[in-house]
């Protein structure tokens, strides 16, 4: 064998042994039931945080395992370092204990009423005193969490967005907080019949409470740094192809 062979085949084998290494499989809890953001669907991770996860995974090397669980189990889960957390919102708080991915996604957090009970919103001191429902263990941002710690209003915690609207409907809420804009709270309507039904009762107040941004994130303890980077690079490339947008609009 030539020198030059030599070198070129110690090249070969050297980026053969190291790719590998470079790659692992990564088990990422989610919310169970926030269609069409993640949700299970037949027994399985569903919705365009799933989609964009595969799609990451094939320029990551990285194969992540999704199990879907409700929020506040996810959450806790994440935080003991038994896994990653996709769909997690960033805070000044919860950056102590994690390292967070670039934004994945930008969601609007809407405020649903009944048509009879609405009523003007422009700024959080609108819901003094009020009752509204939002997601067992879930930051809304960290101004909103201020003023929910503040007492200015009352968080009703679940762990679902259809429980939310119904109870909405039977008058025990003053309100609902629904995630991903129109298109989420018609996906939660368009999948209860008892909802569909009532669906003219409901309005969308016209200032959504909150633009939330969506990370991919672990535990400082779980060393995954180079984990991040790698889907950060991947996440930018489906953003310049365009990709990303035609996943997040065609997935449910």
């Amino acid at each position: 064998m030539s020198r030059l062979w030599q070198v070129l085949f110690g090249i070969l084998i050297g980026v053969t042994l190291i790719a590998p290494l470079q790659a692992e499989t990564l088990l990422v809890f989610g919310d169970d039931s926030y269609a069409p953001v993640i949700h299970n669907k037949d027994g399985k991770p569903s919705g365009f945080l799933p989609a964009i996860l595969q799609r990451a995974s094939a320029l990551t090397g990285d194969r992540y395992e999704i199990r879907l669980t409700p929020w506040k189990r996810a959450y806790e889960m994440a935080a003991r370092g038994d896994g990653g957390l996709v769909g997690v919102s960033f805070t000044q708080e919860r950056s102590k204990s994690f390292d967070f991915s670039k934004p994945v996604y930008d969601d609007d957090i809407q405020i649903v009423t009944l048509k009879d009970r609405s009523f003007p919103f422009a700024k959080l001191d609108d819901l003094k005193g009020k009752v509204i429902g939002g997601v067992n263990g879930a930051s809304y941002g960290e101004e909103v969490d201020r003023a929910i710690a503040a007492g200015l209003f009352t968080i009703d915690r679940d762990v679902g967005q259809a429980g939310r609207l119904r109870k909405l409907l039977a008058g025990r809420l003053d309100a609902a907080f629904i995630g991903n804009g129109n298109s989420g709270f018609d996906g939660i309507v368009g999948s209860v019949e008892e909802l569909r039904s009532n669906r003219d009762r409901f309005a969308i107040l016209p200032t959504p409470l909150t633009r939330d941004q969506l990370h991919l994130a672990f535990a400082k303890t779980m060393n995954k740094k180079a984990v991040i980077d790698r889907f950060d690079d991947a996440i930018e490339k489906l953003r310049k192809s365009g990709e990303l947008r035609k996943i997040q609009s065609s997935v449910n």
